[in-house]
């Protein structure tokens, strides 16, 4: 009798350790994930959400010139592999200008409380610029809520799958789309 409730206690230490080591690993991704989302209410499609108010930026399409992007990783113990370089830069008017324009066009955040994947800390900012003038940046996140923040009110990329397509060929990627630039794991 003493033997058997010896081994249903190392047992139940065997799985409390367990989920410790589970809690520890995939904790703090799951705080990032929830503490990221900071609206509530039920996420609209894009061809229904309002477009945010027009911004500098967006007024100012037609002038731009010059576009630099770059990467950042707020995680770099997960070790995300990408295709390209941390910073890229673009001068073809042309393709930032269609960059600009699929930032512009991005629905606005939804209002309420919605679910987001994890979020892995991958951002990008975008500086663009026509002539000398450099334009406030745009901060785009990867992986999470995808809000995009600098033109605004706060945008939403989630639902806009074409966007990173856009912004691929402007940076001279081949067949680039959204799980290139979210990056992959050391094993995948």
């Amino acid at each position: 009798m003493e033997g058997m409730d010896l081994e249903r206690r190392r047992d139940n230490r065997r799985r409390r350790i367990q989920l410790a080591k589970i809690t520890m690993l995939f904790g703090p991704l799951l705080l990032a994930a929830c503490n990221n989302s900071k609206t509530t209410g039920t996420p609209q499609s894009p061809s229904q959400g309002p477009l945010a108010s027009p911004s500098a930026l967006c007024q100012s399409v037609a002038t731009l010139d010059r576009l630099t992007v770059r990467r950042s990783d707020a995680f770099p113990q997960n070790h995300m592999r990408f295709s390209f370089p941390t910073n890229v830069a673009v001068s073809n008017a042309i393709l930032v200008r269609n960059v600009a324009r699929a930032l512009c066009a991005l629905p606005k955040m939804p209002s309420g409380s919605i679910n987001c994947p994890a979020d892995f800390g991958i951002t990008y900012r975008l500086a663009f610029f026509a002539g000398d003038r450099e334009f406030p940046k745009v901060t785009i996140d990867s992986t999470g809520c995808a809000s995009v923040k600098g033109i605004g009110a706060i945008r939403w990329v989630e639902q806009s799958p074409n966007f990173w397509h856009v912004l691929g060929v402007a940076m001279g990627l081949s067949t680039p789309g959204y799980a290139t630039f979210r990056g992959s794991g050391p094993n995948q």
